[in-house]
């Protein structure tokens, strides 16, 4: 296998040089490294010349090969759409199969009323409905199939081999893919230098830089390693905090959460679901009162946590004896709101209980379970028989909290400069489309820069920019407003707040053609239309 063509800084330590590029990205995450490859894959792009610029050892996502019964904390759902965009960009065929799980289902329910909604990827059919596609996109809906503007062929068509509603992997695994296909495409001439272990010092204009730069306009981007890149365009891949971003004088708007989400790998045991197929491949989330705990499915018997809650109680958490920790986790799916304060608030300062969790959530489930049996015995049936598996440990070294936000920048694009993935928006994690909205920014953009280079435009104008901007803003603040809102919904337990989302969820659910929509737009079958 060719090397990876990566330039760090100790490797570079030379006098300051000033070098030209046609595209420099900012941000060697997954949204900037997809960008590289996608430039890189198609025929007008792949000889544009590219530079990826990244703080961290990028060269250590190509050594990514771990044991199959560990899994890292930060897991990613790539619905269809951004499977079918990895696939593309040749990414998909470099991932290990055996750590990509396949999400058949979910089952999300209220955890004060306990009224609950399920999804079933076996019944998203292939006809195409216009409802949240006016909504969310603002646009006509196109003819199955057909792009408007280049006439490939998308996921809109039809559902016809049975996809799942989501894959689930680590976020490194797509990293490991996303540097396997840079050494492929420096290994055959592709103009795609990576600066790894790199930081951007500061970022000027060649008009403010010297009159001796023949291109006035462009960004000059200086580099922690005494190199000077000049380019036509600049790609801020580079986060929330974006340093492209204060450069363009582009707004951020938004605000951060009064909460913290955990993430952790779980082992568990499925057979102790009593969901249909013991609940392998169904992802749980229910919404408390403090903010949603959800359970994605892995392979090998893992799952994958996020547990949004206030700061204290995410800290907590992570202090937690890992057999407590586990207790409380199952409780969080099935105890009361109330019998969940009460065990946060035996939790000392030093991480230790001030009760038996064990004992505390299993003398309640029997509770529980007898009232459930008197229920049916009255011939009724208690809401929410199906049960997520139980978890038996948590990885080590695995929980981490982390703060939630919702941000979106005021514009996405300035003559020169463009926004991708965090660095243009961020939304709170309990609809899983963070990574699907950055991948979906990219599959846009590359898309976007492809035409203008047939067309003989400069790609960099911002006048070349305004398609991608058009097609991605609307979409994106369409998708954080309605999280934005299911968040604020559902963090309260105020009893006629409870009983409107609950009639909601309940009639949701019972509403095939509704649910149906609800899924295909998760899933990125709902594709906007792009205008002309």
């Amino acid at each position: 296998m060719a090397a990876i063509r990566f330039q760090s800084t100790e490797a570079t330590k030379a006098a300051a040089t000033t070098e030209e590029y046609d595209v420099v990205i900012v941000g060697g995450g997954i949204a900037g490294s997809a960008l590289a490859c996608a430039l890189a894959s198609t025929k007008a792009s792949g000889t544009l010349k590219v530079a990826l610029i990244e703080a961290f050892d990028l060269s250590n996502h190509i050594k990514f090969s771990p044991r199959p019964d560990q899994y890292s904390n930060r897991v990613s759902s790539l619905t269809p759409k951004s499977v079918a965009f990895l696939k593309k960009i040749g990414v998909w065929s470099e991932l290990d199969q055996s750590r990509v799980a396949a999400c058949e289902g979910m089952q999300v329910w209220d955890g004060v009323s306990g009224a609950r909604i399920t999804f079933d990827a076996a019944n998203v059919d292939g006809v195409q409905s216009s409802f949240l596609h006016q909504v969310f996109s603002g646009n006509i809906p196109t003819p199955p199939g057909v792009n408007n503007n280049t006439g490939q062929e998308t996921l809109d068509s039809s559902n016809k081999e049975g996809s799942p509603l989501a894959w689930m992997t680590e976020n490194l695994h797509v990293q490991y893919g996303l540097q396997k296909q840079i050494v492929g495409h420096q290994a055959r001439g592709i103009k795609l230098d990576v600066f790894e272990k790199t930081k951007v010092q500061g970022i000027t204009t060649g008009q403010g830089e010297s009159a001796q730069l023949p291109q006035g306009d462009w960004p000059v981007v200086q580099l922690d390693n005494g190199k000077t890149l000049v380019t036509r365009l600049l790609v801020g891949a580079d986060g929330v905090n974006s340093p492209v971003r204060s450069f363009a004088k582009i707004e951020s708007l938004g605000w951060d959460y009064s909460q913290f989400g955990l993430v952790a790998t779980l082992q568990i045991d499925p057979s102790t679901s009593t969901a249909p197929g013991q609940g392998k491949g169904i992802a749980w989330q229910r919404f408390l009162p403090t903010g949603p705990v959800a359970m994605l499915p892995l392979n090998n018997g893992y799952a994958s946590l996020v547990w949004s809650t206030t700061p204290k109680i995410a800290q907590d958490l992570k202090k937690l004896p890992a057999r407590d920790f586990c207790a409380l986790v199952d409780a969080a799916f099935s105890a009361s709101p109330a019998e969940l304060e009460y065990l946060y608030k035996n939790i000392g300062p030093d991480g230790q209980p001030l009760v038996d969790f064990q004992k505390e959530i299993e003398w309640r489930t029997s509770v529980r379970d007898t009232e459930a049996s008197q229920t049916m015995a009255r011939g009724s049936s208690p809401q929410g028989d199906d049960k997520p598996p139980r978890v038996v440990d948590v990885q080590e070294n695995t929980r981490a909290p982390f703060p939630l936000r919702m941000r979106n920048s005021s514009s996405y694009v300035e003559d020169r400069v463009v926004l991708v993935g965090d660095a243009a928006h961020t939304v709170h994690p309990l609809a899983g489309q963070g990574l699907n909205q950055g991948l979906a920014d990219v599959e846009c953009l590359a898309r976007v820069i492809e035409t203008s280079l047939l067309s003989g435009s400069d790609i960099g104008n911002i006048h070349s920019l305004t398609p991608y901007s058009s097609e991605r803003f609307l979409p994106n603040l369409a998708m954080l407003g309605t999280v934005d809102k299911l968040s604020k919904l559902y963090n309260t337990d105020f009893g006629p707040v409870v009983w409107a989302r609950s009639l909601g969820l309940t009639a949701v659910d019972k509403m095939g053609p509704i649910k149906n929509e609800i899924m295909r737009f998760a899933m990125g079958l709902e594709e906007p239309s792009n205008r002309s």
